[in-house]
């Protein structure tokens, strides 16, 4: 660029100025043509490096002082400035300083600036209030309330290594039309670690910051960088952070790396930087309100900084709602959450709709993903291709166990991935007696919860065994059962000897979030499980893959979360019991383990001769499916029609629990599990009816079995070439009506005739009876008896002293054969 020849006059006045500036505290100086510089190139400048152009805090300078922004963006170590003024900071409170120069990004009048004040004696960073001062480079002041004293030499500057005034300065107002201040690019150069020592708020709509290849650390009890505007969501939009990588400095930190609180907001790559042994952040990411958030490649595995211990034990990703107030819409994509049992993996609070894909949730001590109705909302969360486990986790809060997804009311779904997965504590491991523990919760106006299954032991039968459940703040009581399974899980249901103790009071058995029973050993009490549960508890935290609980104590069996998936885990905690189905499932996998009484409506099951969990020849009389590929082995059902005992089938893992008698049922009773050699069966408690034309009235039936008799209401017909028995004699194969002519025939006195007529039909080795003459015999006697084939010989007997005669006609008879 080509500059006007500097007179002498100018030169002089130029260098003074310098002097000037760099005398009252500021960094800003003009170079030796008139153009301004600051930091770093006025320090250069200073050296004797008169060719350095200032950058200017991401702009440049043109002959007239208009400045130039750059189209790489602003970079944020141009727009770090420090400064000592020389006003009276002494005493504690409200101050005014007075710069002689502004730099870009410093300004009064922003809503959300702080500086830091260093030196003196003491160091904190200020929230400025207000003052003069507009970034436009000069003079003004800034206000602000200081918590301790400041001595002289003390020094002012950035609170955020220039990334605030960065952020600031990268403003623009967009013409035709003019427009509100928008928001420029950002770009912190890589390799650059900046000090952050109280909040960077980003507050310029459209804005992106670039953190590619730096890394921020964060002072602050307080939020590290804060997307938008704390009171209002809809203030700023669109802003977008590109890898952002944050390392705590806070001990025992529970303040987030990044909230956000603006709609739009997309965040890329968030890593974390390991940090000095027992500082912590409480999240990483924390969205507040954002109707449209999206997060992609979050990856927790390059640094480990949520804190999580038996007080606190914070998520890497978390919405805290309420709803209504907080009511963020989150994505989630791409991530690698492995978070070596330091820190869970979603917290979403905030009751909007919440969909996770393609990521990874891993190595988490209390959950992988928390979220639903509990504070408000509608409560959708979707899962598609998420990978979870446990790993060698244990929970800071006790042996209570780990929960893969725990959802507090409204509808979860879950499509392809691995897992979730949960974990259930082992209370004791003294033998080989496998006991199993169920919790009923109890409400003091609710009734009683579905017993939720807790946790197992090991038993050698002696001793005492204390057993630990995550604690149920709305419960007045606990019942503590257990049951020992045999040939399948099959959790308490009916009336059994399940309890180990009942109506242990909260307020004596619970404390700091974990509820403690001792189990004596003893003999287990008779015990009545509510055929259908009456209480619906919010679980803050219970234990397995998946927990559907729900968003509030509640006698509303709506108020409890139900899940749509593609194959079922083995296990599912469900509230709702046998009231209706918790799990709609595309494939079912028969045989759960670590069963809750759970309602599971499945599309389909694995083919029986590979995934049939019945082997042939083995269980009998187990209630049936309505989908079955084959029946595995006799007697058994394979559609129960109406189920007599449903609590006693949904407490079953497998949900065929052995069948009843008052079962309506079609089912199997002979058959070695081959379909060639099945024998269908039908049985109900009153009748069996069929009817033809009817729709089953109960009245106009034409078959009817009961326990007393079996009624036919229409003609009995016997097929030719079969045949029927009755009681002991020997077998019919047909019984008919025969008719057959003669013409008169005279009988001597003391004598006998027989007479021989066509009877088409008859068989020879047919019995005759039931002879019909066609008229009055008077003292004649008849019988008959099969001739050859198609005759019958009519045998007419005359006992008196006179002739008689037979007389002539159709004879009809009764054959039976």
């Amino acid at each position: 660029m080509s500059h006007t020849p500097t007179t002498l006059r100018q030169k002089l006045l130029i260098g003074m100025s310098v002097v000037l500036l760099v005398a009252m505290g500021s960094i800003w100086t003009l170079s030796g043509d008139g153009t301004r510089q600051t930091g770093q190139n006025a320090t250069e400048m200073q050296r004797g490096n008169q060719n350095v152009q200032g950058a200017g805090c991401g702009t440049h300078w043109d002959r007239d002082g208009k400045a130039l922004v750059s189209s790489e963006g602003v970079n944020v170590v141009e727009c770090n400035w420090s400064a000592s003024p020389g006003d009276d900071l002494r005493t504690a409170g409200a101050q005014t300083i007075r710069l002689q120069s502004c730099p870009p990004g410093v300004k009064g009048s922003e809503a959300e600036y702080w500086i830091w004040l260093d030196g003196g004696g003491a160091s904190e960073a200020v929230k400025v209030t207000g003052g003069t001062c507009a970034g436009d480079g000069i003079p003004g002041t800034l206000k602000f309330t200081t918590s301790a004293g400041h001595a002289a030499g003390y020094k002012v500057s950035s609170a955020s290594s220039g990334l605030q005034e960065a952020s600031i300065a990268a403003r623009f107002i967009p013409t035709n039309p003019t427009g509100t201040p928008q928001g420029g690019k950002v770009v912190v150069p890589p390799g650059t670690e900046l000090k952050l020592y109280a909040r960077a708020s980003i507050r310029s709509t459209g804005q992106t910051i670039d953190f590619t290849g730096s890394i921020f650390e964060c002072y602050m009890k307080d939020t590290c960088l804060f997307v938008g505007d704390p009171a209002s969501s809809t203030e700023f939009a669109g802003i977008t952070l590109l890898s952002p990588r944050g390392r705590p400095m806070v001990a025992s930190g529970t303040y987030p790396m990044i909230e956000v609180n603006g709609q739009g907001t997309k965040v890329f790559n968030v890593r974390g930087r390991v940090a000095p042994k027992g500082n912590s952040f409480g999240t990483w990411v924390q969205v507040d309100d954002d109707q449209s958030f999206l997060l992609d490649g979050l990856v927790a595995g390059f640094g480990y900084g949520v804190r999580c211990d038996a007080e606190f034990c914070g998520s890497y990703v978390s919405a805290p709602g309420p709803f209504n107030k907080w009511s963020a819409v989150g994505w989630l994509k791409n991530m690698d959450v492995s978070a070596q049992c330091v820190g869970n993996g979603v917290d979403w609070q905030s009751g909007n709709t919440l969909h996770i894909s393609d990521s990874v949730i891993q190595g988490y001590p209390q959950y992988g993903l928390r979220g639903g109705l509990r504070r408000g909302g509608y409560g959708n969360i979707k899962m598609t291709n998420v990978y979870m486990e446990i790993g060698g986790c244990t929970n800071p809060t006790g042996n209570v166990g780990i929960a893969g997804v725990l959802v507090q009311g409204g509808p979860v779904s879950i499509a392809g991935g691995e897992g979730p997965q949960g974990a259930f504590p082992t209370f004791a491991s003294t033998g080989s007696t496998d006991y199993r523990y169920y919790v009923v919760a109890r409400h003091s106006s609710y009734g009683s919860s579905n017993p939720l299954y807790a946790g197992s032991a090991l038993s050698n039968g002696k001793g005492t065994i204390t057993v630990t459940t995550p604690d149920i703040p709305g419960a007045a009581s606990f019942d503590l059962l257990r049951v020992t399974p045999s040939e399948a899980e099959q959790a308490p249901y009916g009336v059994g000897d399940y309890a180990v103790l009942e109506g242990a009071a909260r307020s004596s058995v619970c404390k700091n979030g974990v509820c403690t029973f001792t189990d004596q050993n003893g003999p287990l009490r008779s015990y009545k499980v509510a055929p259908t549960p009456t209480y619906f508890p919010l679980l803050t935290f219970w234990p397995g893959p998946i927990v559907l609980g729900s968003g509030g104590d509640s006698q509303s069996l709506l108020e409890a979360a139900r899940l749509d998936i593609d194959n079922t885990p083995p296990t599912v905690v469900s509230e709702l019991g046998a009231l209706m189905p918790a799990v709609v499932a595309d494939n079912c996998a028969l045989g759960g383990v670590r069963w809750t009484p759970t309602w599971i409506s499945c599309a389909s099951t694995p083919h029986p001769w590979t995934g049939m969990p019945i082997p042939i020849g083995g269980l009998q009389n187990r209630k049936g499916k309505l989908i079955l590929m084959g029946p595995g082995a006799a007697p058994g059902h394979i559609v129960t029609l109406v189920d007599s005992d449903p609590q006693k089938t949904i407490a079953h893992s497998m949900q065929r629990p052995p069948s009843d008698v008052t079962d309506s049922y079609i089912g199997f009773d002979s058959g070695d599990g081959n379909p060639a050699h099945v024998g269908i069966s039908m049985g109900a408690p009153v009748s069996l009816s069929n009817y033809i034309g009817n729709t089953g009235d109960g009245k106009s039936w034409k078959e009817r079995l009961t326990v007393k008799d079996k009624t036919f209401a229409v003609p009995v017909v016997i097929a030719p070439g079969n045949t029927l028995t009755l009681g002991s004699g020997s077998a019919l194969s047909q019984i008919g009506v025969f008719r057959a002519r003669i013409e008169a025939a005279k009988v001597a006195a003391q004598s006998c005739v027989d007479v021989a007529a066509a009877a088409k039909g008859v068989d020879k080795s047919d019995v005759i009876t039931g002879l019909t003459p066609p008229s009055a015999l008077g003292n004649l006697s008849l019988s008959a008896y099969p001739g050859s084939a198609g005759n019958v010989s009519l045998h007419f007997c005359n006992a008196s002293q006179t002739p008689a005669t037979a007389p002539a006609g159709v004879y009809s008879f009764v054959t039976v054969h």
